[in-house]
C-alpha cells in the first residue's frame, strides 16, 4: 500500500480574508487618524498665532486686590454655611485681581459693558488644559497662541454656565452664524466641565444665579 505523506494545512480563503479584513481595520484607522490629525492641524494654525500678540491689559491696583481678598473671604464664608445666602459684586478691576493669579494673567484685557463682556486676548494653548489631550494629534502646534477679541452674555444658573457669543475673532478670522454658536457652546461645555468632581459640583450647586449687570458681576448664593 502506498503511504500517504504529511499534509500540510494552508490558511484557506479564510484564513487569508482575515489576514486582509485585518489589514485593511489597520489601514482604515491609520487613515482615520492621519485625517484628524490634519484637520485638527489645519484648524489650529487657522485660529491661533505663532507668537503672542500685545494686549494692553491694565494691571490691577492693590485697592482692587484688598477688595477682591475682602470678598473672596466673605464669598468662602457663605460657601462653607450650608444655611447661608449672599450676594456678592465684582467689578472689572477686581476681575483683572483675579486673573492676576492665573496663566491668563497680562495675556486678557477685560471690560463689562452692560451686560456684556468684552475681551482682547493672547494666550498659549496650554492655558487650557483640556488640550493637553491633544498633544498626540496636535504635537508641537500646542505652542501657538489663542489671540482675537470677543464679546459675549455669560451667565450661570444652577450652577450651570452659558456663554453666548455676540462677537468672536481668531486670528483674524470672524466667526458668525453655525460658527459662533458652535463656539459659544464649546466654551460653555468647556466651563462646565471645570466641576466635574463631586464636591465641585456640590460647591457650583450653590450659585444660583451669576452674571453680567449694569458693568459687573452679581453672583447670587443660595443655600443648600
Amino acid at each position: 500500500m502506498a503511504q500517504l505523506g504529511t499534509q500540510k494545512r494552508g490558511f484557506g480563503c479564510l484564513g487569508y480574508g482575515c489576514i486582509i479584513a485585518v489589514i485593511l481595520i489597520f489601514l482604515t484607522i491609520g487613515g482615520i487618524f492621519w485625517l484628524a490629525r490634519s484637520a485638527m492641524r489645519n484648524a489650529v494654525q487657522r485660529f491661533t498665532t505663532e507668537q503672542p500678540v500685545a494686549v494692553h491689559s491694565a494691571a490691577p491696583d492693590d485697592a482692587a486686590r484688598n477688595s477682591l481678598a475682602s470678598k473672596l473671604e466673605d464669598f468662602k464664608r457663605t460657601m462653607n454655611d450650608p444655611h447661608a445666602t449672599g450676594e456678592f459684586v465684582l467689578s472689572p478691576s477686581e476681575l483683572l485681581a483675579a486673573l492676576s493669579s492665573t496663566p491668563f494673567n497680562g495675556k486678557v484685557a477685560l471690560d463689562l459693558r452692560g451686560d456684556i463682556a468684552q475681551a482682547s486676548f493672547s494666550f498659549p494653548l496650554t492655558a487650557l488644559g483640556e488640550w493637553q489631550a491633544a498633544q498626540p494629534i496636535v504635537g508641537d502646534y500646542l505652542n501657538r497662541y489663542v489671540s482675537g477679541t470677543a464679546q459675549a452674555r455669560v451667565t450661570v444658573t444652577d450652577g450651570v454656565a452659558a456663554v453666548t457669543f455676540t462677537d468672536l475673532t481668531l486670528n483674524g478670522q470672524v466667526f458668525d452664524g453655525d460658527a459662533l454658536k458652535e463656539a459659544s457652546e464649546w466654551v460653555s461645555g468647556f466651563a462646565n466641565s471645570l466641576g466635574v468632581d463631586p464636591s465641585g459640583h456640590k460647591e457650583r450647586s450653590r450659585i444660583g444665579s451669576a452674571k453680567i449687570e449694569n458693568g459687573a458681576v452679581v453672583v447670587r448664593v443660595r443655600a443648600e
